[in-house]
């Protein structure tokens, strides 16, 4: 499920550390530019029902979605301003 999202926090605007929970708990580290750095092994969940992410830098949850969203623009953005700074080149 969290394999190829990438995560932005809607609180503080982090887009690298988060602690991931759905079914399963995981740690995960991604760098500025969309590249997943580190996953943690995944771990059960012992509330399954659970569909958040939380932040290790503002420690605030944020709906899984949510932070999914924003950074699936974030990355959408972040590639525009790439083929931008290659025109003017």
């Amino acid at each position: 499920m969290i394999l190829n999202t990438f995560f932005v926090c809607p609180e503080c605007g982090n887009a690298e550390k988060f602690k991931v929970f759905t079914s399963n708990f995981q740690i995960v580290r991604q760098s500025a530019e969309g590249v997943r750095i580190y996953e943690s092994g995944v771990m059960p969940n012992l509330r399954e029902n659970d569909n958040y992410i939380e932040c290790q830098l503002c420690s605030k949850r944020s709906e899984y979605y949510l932070a999914a969203d924003i950074g699936k623009n974030y990355i959408g953005d972040r590639k525009t301003f790439q083929i931008l700074a290659e025109k003017r080149m």
